[in-house]
């Protein structure tokens, strides 16, 4: 596989947990340790990007009956899934070998270990050796479990079941990097699992860019509530137009596939009312509304499962450049409206958060690229902290 360009190496560590592993006082653990971290860096970027979207039904309506050729198409791509995963199991043990089993029952005796470096190299170790036998087990239960009827039967079950899968295998990888850079440093995970910042900007992107078609469909709603009968189709080919389009862009990547398969009947069911002559005022409601409340609950349950932390962050680095601009106000410096444009841009990754403040980020944006003299920027920087303050934080 030839990385595109701007895409670091497969096997790249973040920087933190070169700075870890540069720090270990035993160099032969930390080479044998270094091993197994790339080994599962490669493996998070092969599963985040083994391409399965050729694989993706196009219409929402579930098979006919089970068909040998669905698991054949599949195929590869459950293999490449496997082998990935088990290539870094291989890894783990040839770095460090599993313990002997004693021949007695009763554990034999071992002496304690002399040093606080020693027990977090132990601790390390057990990690890695409990989490290669879970994953080799679970390598096996999906080999079965992929191959059961129901699964085989209907595409979407099949490529529910594999997309699934890939993020469980990315987690559980995710944590035994996490756990075993965490003996040794007080670390945190986006700092030290391979590949986690990028998946944390997929999702930012991917609420950002699902708050953008929120406000399309809106709008087309509004616009067909004073049209005419026979002005509505349009719109139902319009809206659809917005799915497509969201669809087709990268963060849609990161959505899971019953989204997906949401937004597959979404379309076909817009398709459908644009190819009549005539609509009624309730029937694009009728069709978007259930399905803007679906999209709604995806991207809370992606912001509760991935961005809080990030947002978290956003929010209070917010808070210190509004401090900022309080203190060239205060100062009279020209740099209060500066900070105060790069703090509106950088809010922006709370995009799709709160309706709310997606408008006021729209309407700040335009206010401090015209520019702000010493009143505007008083008055974007009181609403500023007043929509930071009414952000659902739980």
């Amino acid at each position: 596989m030839v990385a595109p360009k701007n895409r670091p190496p497969q096997d790249a560590l973040p920087p933190r947990l070169e700075t870890l592993l540069e720090s270990l006082m035993d160099r032969d653990f930390a080479a044998r340790l270094r091993k197994v971290y790339q080994a599962a860096a490669i493996a998070i970027d092969r599963l985040g990007h083994l391409n399965v979207v050729k694989y993706e039904p196009t219409t929402a309506e579930p098979d006919d009956g089970a068909d040998l050729s669905l698991w054949e198409t599949m195929a590869p791509a459950i293999g490449d899934t496997l082998v990935d995963v088990n290539r870094l199991v291989v890894a783990i043990r040839d770095a460090f070998p599993p313990p002997a089993r004693p021949a007695s029952n009763d554990g034999g005796w071992a002496p304690p270990p002399s040093s606080s470096d020693e027990r977090r190299a132990q601790e390390a170790e057990a990690v890695l050796h409990a989490s290669a036998e879970r994953l080799a087990r679970r390598v096996q239960e999906l080999g079965v479990q992929m191959r059961r009827p129901e699964v085989v039967s209907d595409r979407w079950t099949l490529m529910s079941e594999l997309a699934a899968s890939r993020a469980d295998f990315r987690n559980r990888v995710g944590d035994l990097v996490y756990l075993t850079a965490a003996a040794f440093a007080d670390v945190r995970r986006e700092d030290v699992v391979p590949g986690y910042a990028h998946q944390v900007g997929a999702r930012v992107a991917l609420r950002g860019a699902a708050a953008d078609l929120r406000r399309s469909l809106q709008g087309r709603m509004e616009r067909a509530a004073k049209a005419m009968d026979a002005q509505r189709p349009a719109l139902a080919r319009q809206a659809e137009e917005s799915l497509a389009a969201f669809v087709s862009l990268s963060p849609s990547l990161a959505l899971r596939t019953p989204t997906k398969r949401e937004i597959v009947a979404a379309r076909g069911r817009l398709r459908e009312a644009g190819a009549k002559p005539e609509l009624g005022p309730d029937v694009l409601p009728g069709l978007v509304e259930p399905f803007l409340a679906l999209l709604e609950e995806a991207m809370e349950e992606m912001t509760r499962t991935w961005l809080t932390v990030h947002d978290r962050a956003v929010w209070a680095a917010s808070g210190v450049r509004l401090e900022q601009v309080d203190m060239h106000l205060e100062l009279g410096s020209p740099g209060a409206a500066r900070v105060l444009e790069e703090a509106v841009t950088a809010a922006g990754a709370l995009s799709g958060r709160s309706a709310p403040f997606d408008v006021f980020l729209r309407k700040g944006r335009q206010e401090a690229s015209a520019g702000l003299n010493e009143a505007g920027a008083r008055d974007l920087l009181a609403r500023f902290r007043e929509r930071l303050a009414s952000l659902p934080f739980s």
